[in-house]
């Protein structure tokens, strides 16, 4: 792959995982200020149905956007030209642990959600 495409592609994958960063972080921080001055309020078992599945869907749908844009990353690494791969920043990518950021991905945002559950339950 030329490196420009390589640049701008990575570059795009890199936006989308900080797109998707605010509506997360925005939509956790609700329910905990929900679950922290809800009161009686969440004692309703479909307001604890919808904040359950508010932090279960939404949870799902960051862990699979962040996924693919990890995987997105690790590929990119793959692809760099010799040029690229033997400067500082291209031997420092290749160091890069994608697996380990994949798996604390899943269980960051796993913890929360179980977390969360167990506030609302």
């Amino acid at each position: 792959m030329r490196s420009d495409l390589l640049t701008a592609v990575m570059g795009n994958r890199s936006r989308d995982w900080h797109t998707v960063i605010l509506p997360f972080t925005l939509a956790h921080s609700a329910i905990l200020i929900i679950l922290g001055f809800g009161g009686a309020g969440l004692e309703d078992s479909g307001v604890q149905l919808a904040l359950a599945a508010m932090s279960v869907l939404g949870s799902l749908w960051i862990v699979i956007a962040f996924d693919g844009a990890i995987a997105d990353l690790a590929a990119g690494m793959k692809d760099m030209d010799e040029e690229m791969a033997s400067s500082h920043i291209g031997r420092n990518f290749a160091k890069a642990p994608f697996a380990a950021f994949r798996i604390l991905n899943v269980a960051i945002v796993a913890l929360i959600v179980i977390a969360e559950l167990m506030a609302i339950y």
